[in-house]
């Protein structure tokens, strides 16, 4: 690990989420798959979803399909298998009691709104549905790891068709949304059985080229879509076009740091103070392990 990184190492065990140094040391110094996996079930609730905060703005306690998706790249980093009793829970979660509208996972759950969280998480009835945000990155995960779920395999697919079909109508221009459908595109990696995948898949690079901002002044000052928010490793859908700019923005991450030597966010609450601060910090955390991530992916350290 390259000296200039030396200061975000030592505030990860000072201050960091043990999830995020139990990553960090898998991840980085063959530690223990089992540590990750046991601070990861610290999230997870009896029905098999994850709340707790996992996803910093929301310290919600109870499990919810954002925190729930949000653990999946810590799935996909241990290489664990459909069948590991961690993914059998999630989809049960998924398939059976996670809360959904029209056919939609909930962005925001009522109780959402018990809890210290940002303003985004607020729950309202009019407005719990984001589109296919989360939904078309859970029904990739499905897909995935349906093993030989044959239920879990089947309401992918279905979920999978229509957001195609949706978007081929209304082509999406959120960044979040943008980023679930190239997530299902990754994870699913060949569309060929699904109708109209080449239009589809024409039309997902075009709105990637119109959302990603090319202004490279306001990369690391303004909340943006940034090429590693789409590209955080060389390869996947899309990263061809696009791959000089996402590796212009990974040469830049060293030169980032703030005064303790880790990277700020950029943006911030309104509301409840204290929770807010807890919130910075795992946050930070969080940035230190996924820049780290992304620099050794990019070949930079």
């Amino acid at each position: 690990m390259k000296s200039d990184l030396t200061r975000a190492i030592k505030w990860l065990y000072r201050h960091g989420r043990p999830i995020d140094v139990a990553r960090y040391e898998y991840l980085f110094l063959e530690g223990s798959k089992d540590t990750v996996i046991n601070a990861l079930k610290s999230y997870q609730n009896t029905d098999g979803g994850f709340g707790h905060g996992f996803e910093p703005d929301s310290q919600n306690p109870f499990s919810t399909p954002v925190q729930t998706w949000m653990t999946f790249e810590v799935i996909d980093e241990l290489g664990l298998e459909p069948n590991h009793e961690l993914v059998e829970s999630i989809t049960e979660y998924l398939l059976n009691k996670a809360p959904k509208k029209d056919g939609f996972y909930l962005a925001t759950i009522p109780s959402n709104n018990s809890y210290p969280h940002a303003s985004w998480w607020t729950y309202s009835p009019e407005g719990c549905v984001w589109g296919y945000n989360p939904t078309m990155a859970i029904a990739g995960f499905l897909y995935e790891y349906s093993g030989e779920n044959k239920i879990a395999l089947l309401e992918a697919k279905k979920i999978i068709q229509q957001g195609i079909n949706d978007f081929i109508k209304d082509p999406s221009n959120n960044m979040h949304e943008i980023r679930c459908f190239m997530e299902m595109v990754d994870r699913v990696k060949d569309l060929g059985e699904f109708a109209n995948s080449e239009e589809f898949l024409g039309l997902l690079l075009k709105q990637i080229d119109i959302n990603l901002e090319k202004n490279t002044d306001i990369w690391f000052k303004a909340y943006c879509v940034r090429p590693l928010q789409f590209f955080d490793k060389p390869g996947g859908f899309g990263f061809e076009k696009f791959k000089e700019l996402a590796y212009l923005e990974a040469s830049m991450i060293l030169n980032q740091v703030n005064k303790d030597g880790i990277w700020d966010i950029t943006w911030d609450w309104d509301d409840y103070p204290i929770a807010k601060e807890i919130a910075k910090r795992d946050w930070q955390s969080s940035l230190i392990l996924g820049y780290l991530k992304i620099l050794k992916a990019y070949e930079i350290i």
